[in-house]
């Protein structure tokens, strides 16, 4: 009982094991990386200290584009703010620090469009909200980040 086979047995088995890793590799490159449940968290802020969250929300503020297309999650509390220039609503997850004097927050938009106010949470209600990072670059240079393809999840 050896291990050694003949060329036609070992070139059907090479055919069958290949063609299984390209079938394996084909469904995971297929799959959208935005649906829900398949992709890992990047950086979890609701389970970071105050002063982490400070400190990384900083960095993605300033280097945005070392954290574009990270998958981001975060709690925080809902906001809305409404532009009468750009005639436009923004909707912001804020986070607090323990003495409360220098929030963090970033942007949001939903993956799923809601009508405001009836379909999003009170203003100050505790929220996580699981998305993409994004920086918006404006016509005149400003830019921002963003939280792209949003799900609210209520705490």
């Amino acid at each position: 009982m050896g291990l050694a086979c003949s060329v036609d047995e070992g070139s059907d088995l090479y055919k069958v094991i290949l063609a299984f890793l390209l079938v394996v590799a084909v469904s995971v490159l297929a799959k959208d990386p935005k649906a829900k449940g398949t992709s890992k968290i990047d950086i979890d802020l609701s389970r970071m200290s105050s002063t982490m969250v400070f400190a990384q929300v900083n960095q993605m503020v300033t280097t945005p584009q070392k954290f574009v297309g990270m998958r981001i999650k975060m709690k925080g509390v809902f906001s809305s703010y409404y532009d009468n220039e750009t005639d436009q609503r923004f909707y912001g997850c804020v986070i607090a620090d323990a003495l409360a004097c220098c929030s963090q927050g970033l942007a949001f938009s939903l993956a799923k469009p809601r009508k405001f106010p009836d379909e999003y949470p009170a203003e100050g209600e505790t929220i996580v909200i699981i998305g993409y990072f994004d920086n918006v670059k404006e016509e005149s240079g400003e830019s921002y980040p963003i939280i792209r393809h949003a799900e609210i999840l209520k705490e």
